[in-house]
């Protein structure tokens, strides 16, 4: 009876660690819904990216009640909006079959949508097969490769 309180004490504990760590990204992604919602006219959301590399950006993909499908991306700092049409640019699934074809990874790590001067990016982190860190960022209008940093 004793090992059953304490693998359930033990358990409550982990759930609640649990629940704690992911609270921040729970919160950041509940803020830039509203935000999308509000600013952009984003009736439902498919993806969510928060793009941490150079500054803080946070990406909803979603839907407008006119059915235009769109990327409303947000600057953590500032809070400005900018929204750009999913049509414009190369889709996510199209960033990754880039990075796979050209760095062959192990594990994709990361991918978010921000903003770059003018331009939007696609900036994906990576695992290689031997272990090592990649990260590599392409232009969202055009898929060009704009830099790439490997075996970090």
């Amino acid at each position: 009876m004793i090992r059953l309180i304490a693998g359930l004490a033990l358990l409550a504990a982990v759930v609640f660690v649990w629940t704690k760590s992911v609270s921040p990204l729970r919160s950041v992604r509940t803020q830039a819904t509203a935000i999308a919602k509000a600013k952009a006219g984003v009736t439902t959301v498919s993806q969510f990216y928060w793009d941490t590399q150079r500054e803080s950006y946070l990406t909803v993909a979603g839907t407008t009640a006119s059915k235009k499908r769109v990327y409303v991306v947000i600057r953590q700092k500032t809070g400005k909006v900018h929204v750009v049409g999913q049509s414009a640019g190369i889709t996510r699934q199209q960033v990754i079959a880039q990075t796979t074809a050209s760095f062959a990874p192990k594990r994709i790590t990361s991918i978010g949508l921000s903003r770059r001067a003018k331009k939007f990016v696609w900036d994906v982190g990576y695992r290689t097969k031997s272990g090592k860190l990649g990260y590599v960022t392409y232009d969202f209008a055009s898929g060009d490769q704009l830099a790439a940093i490997s075996n970090l």
